[in-house]
């Protein structure tokens, strides 16, 4: 997902892993050690996550860029409501906020 900002969360096999079961790190080698709170929202990143464990198939992989820590309604707003001040970020805030994959477990 290009310009992942946020509290991502990922949904695969009717499993959902939220913010805390995902983790964000740096693309680049010299910040892969920081952490992900303090990962800048325009720096490329990798998301991490183990696959819940699913019978062979072809599943969807939906990766979704939450507007705040989940549960929190009220920072969810207010980021947006402070992007929305700030033009030159609007393409980032419209954008939609979720993108999906095919992913096929195979048998062992």
């Amino acid at each position: 997902m290009e310009y992942l900002v946020g509290w991502p969360r990922v949904e695969i096999g009717g499993k959902t892993m939220d913010y805390y079961q995902v983790r964000l790190l740096g693309l680049n080698p010299d910040r892969k050690d920081v952490p992900d709170m303090d990962l800048v929202w325009i720096e490329d990143k990798i998301l991490q996550f183990r696959v819940p464990d699913l019978p062979p198939g072809e599943y969807k992989v939906t990766v979704h860029d939450g507007k705040g820590p989940p549960g929190d309604n009220l920072y969810s707003v207010l980021e947006t409501t402070a992007y929305l001040i700030f033009p030159p970020v609007w393409p980032f805030v419209m954008r939609s906020n979720d993108t999906s994959i095919k992913f096929r477990v195979t048998a062992e």
